[in-house]
């Protein structure tokens, strides 16, 4: 089988994005399929260089016009230093810079990549000779990977695969766009629907979304497991630093305003009284001072560590290295089909989590069926569960690793062979309506 990814995000970048396809496309070769993927420059340079998939196999496209970089000012001041006030003109500029982002947002359609698609395409046909693939796989978002796609399998009467990380204009994360820009983006997406083959998603709520919506054949293939080893003797060893009457808890990535709310934790933590100072949460990612502000509202910032942006190997050793976990989620029925990477993340740690978030969701179905942690959204709640592990912690020096089992039928390789099954699957249907087109 011939399979070409189409993916924004590939490795070595290390966005999350670039997670699943990459595994995918690594998967595929080892079962000896003939791979290519078409992604772009972004992210070429980073981490340590090594992918799974040979760099000749991959067709790299910068995108063009380069656009505009629009750089947050933010008025937060560094350790030690006293908060002053913000000059005007830097309050001005900051507001214009919003302005810009989201006119940019209504106005790039269907997303900021845009000017890749066309370079895409164009290195596609330079580089691909007489290769002809089988089936398109393209994974999403951005979005504007799904017009690189349907070009290029389209031209060439190939089916092609639609692979859903998130949803697009019906997701729960559609949420900064306008009502009218949303009805451009649904058009526009039911419109490049009308030419695939089928469609993946990460769970079964969002696979019913997309076929309620659009009336395409939908699967679900869950995110899964990285294996790498764990940083040596973090699954039961005691913790780096704060004394076994500390009970350390730990955020990694991005939290989002209105939607991951850290302030139900922090919460807790005030209410905890004289045992607030034995409670440490650390937060690492980006967080545009959602954790300040909320860690001040609570008046517990004493309990709080902001580290910002940290590379992925510094954020698996404080996942191995907390007693427990914080999974932030919105807690909203809107959000139920959502099963963010982290949580994968977080199991191979085998630290308990605290998933703050919706309670029916699949994520938190997840967790308990698996035993690997609990979900709570109200400070009472959550302030009472940390009391419970601080006694723990001060009996035994350490919360009881996640069992392993809580693993099994979770890691990548065990959700991928399926997933091949679909594209050959999906190949195999078009095989008999295919035309080569004349040249």
């Amino acid at each position: 089988m011939r399979l070409l990814i189409v993916s924004y995000y590939f490795p070595p970048a290390e966005s999350v994005g670039a997670r699943r396809p990459g595994a995918l496309a690594a998967f595929a070769l080892q079962q000896g399929w003939d791979v290519r993927v078409l992604t772009t420059t972004a992210g070429a340079g980073q981490g340590d260089g090594r992918t799974l998939v040979p760099e000749d196999r991959v067709i790299r496209a910068e995108p063009s016009p380069q656009l505009p970089r629009v750089r947050r000012i933010e008025a937060v001041p560094a350790d030690g230093e006293v908060a002053r006030p913000v000059p005007r003109l830097t309050r001005l500029r900051a507001k214009a810079n919003r302005s810009l982002v989201r006119a940019g947002l209504e106005l790039l359609v269907p997303d900021p990549q845009l000017n890749w698609v066309r370079p895409a395409i164009r290195a596609f046909r330079r580089s691909a000779g007489d290769w002809r693939p089988d089936v398109v796989l393209v994974s999403a978002p951005p979005f504007s990977g799904f017009l690189v796609a349907a070009a290029i399998a389209n031209r060439l009467r190939v089916p092609w695969v639609a692979d859903y990380r998130d949803l697009w204009s019906v997701g729960n994360e559609y949420w900064v766009r306008s009502a009218p820009r949303r009805a451009v983006d649904e058009k526009l997406e039911r419109h490049l629907l009308r030419s695939v083959t089928a469609c993946v998603t990460v769970s079964e709520p969002l696979a019913e979304t997309v076929r309620r919506t659009f009336g395409v054949d939908t699967h679900v293939v869950m995110n899964g497991i990285d294996r790498r080893p764990p940083p040596l003797g973090s699954v039961d060893a005691a913790p780096v630093g704060g004394g076994p009457a500390t009970l350390t808890l730990a955020h990694t990535g991005y939290v989002y305003p209105g939607r991951r709310d850290p302030g139900p934790l922090l919460e807790a933590i005030a209410l905890l009284g004289d045992d607030a100072s034995r409670v440490h949460v650390t937060f690492a990612g980006e967080d545009h001072g959602i954790v300040d502000v909320a860690a001040g509202r609570a008046g517990v910032r004493d309990s709080v560590t902001n580290l910002g942006y940290v590379p992925p190997e510094k954020s698996w050793r404080i996942q191995a290295d907390a007693d427990a976990l914080v999974l932030l989620m919105w807690n909203d029925p809107r959000d139920a089909g959502t099963v963010t990477g982290k949580i994968f993340d977080y199991l191979q740690a085998r630290r308990p989590i605290l998933l703050l978030g919706y309670e029916g969701g699949v994520a938190a179905k997840l967790l308990r069926d698996r035993g690997a942690g609990v979900v709570c959204n109200d400070p009472a709640a959550i302030a009472a569960r940390l009391r419970e592990w601080l006694a723990v912690k001060e009996r035994a020096g350490r919360l009881p690793a996640v069992p392993a089992a809580a693993m099994d039928g979770l890691f990548r390789e065990d959700q991928l062979g399926s997933y091949l099954g679909i594209l050959r699957d999906a190949a195999g249907r078009a095989h008999h309506t295919r035309r080569p087109r004349s040249r």
